[in-house]
């Protein structure tokens, strides 16, 4: 009888330390998974933030309705961050091309939202969504435009990042036309 109760011990010790044992292991990767997420209060996405950027960005490509060209288009914007990584914000559309014949200029106001993704302490990605009107001279086209860019950040400094990512714009107007391209980004934040 001794013995059986004995037994039934051993094999409750026995399970108890599995359990301490599995709860420890679980708790150190709790642990180690928290150190390395990135911190973001201060850092770029936090609650209040004002960023300054510009989207750049110069190919020599194919747009779908124009033919072979070299194009610039330019995006001084301003964004706020109202909630955490969550930010709303608006730009100018600056962007000519040199191709045959005459050179288009394009001048266009939008606004656009984001989310900032964190990757660790010094890479994130900020995916955009925009919506802006835009005129062309001088063909005298205007158009709505739909972005949609995923830029990924490296911030080199406190304040400070550069990036670079894909791109769609799509104008709407008297004919369609989309652009696939990759853009540079710069900017700071205060």
């Amino acid at each position: 009888m001794k013995r059986k109760g004995m037994a039934v011990m051993m094999r409750n010790t026995q399970w108890q330390t599995l359990g301490l044992v599995a709860g420890l292991i679980l708790s150190v990767e709790a642990a180690a998974q928290e150190i390395d997420r990135p911190v973001s209060s201060g850092g770029f996405g936090t609650v209040g933030q004002v960023v300054i950027s510009d989207d750049l960005s110069g190919s020599i490509g194919y747009t779908s309705g124009a033919g072979d060209a070299f194009f610039i288009r330019l995006n001084p914007a301003a964004d706020y961050f109202f909630k955490e990584n969550l930010s709303l914000g608006g730009y100018v559309t600056l962007a000519t091309a040199f191709q045959d014949g005459e050179d288009p200029l394009t001048v266009g106001l939008g606004v656009r939202a984001g989310y900032n993704i964190p990757l660790n302490s010094t890479v994130s990605v900020w995916p955009r969504l925009g919506l802006a009107v835009g005129h062309t001279s001088p063909f005298d086209r205007t158009f709505l435009e739909i972005s949609l860019t995923g830029p990924f950040l490296v911030h080199l400094a406190p304040h400070f990042f550069v990036g670079g990512g894909p791109g769609l714009v799509t104008q709407l107007g008297d004919d369609t036309v989309a652009t696939l391209s990759v853009s540079t980004l710069v900017g700071g934040y205060f």
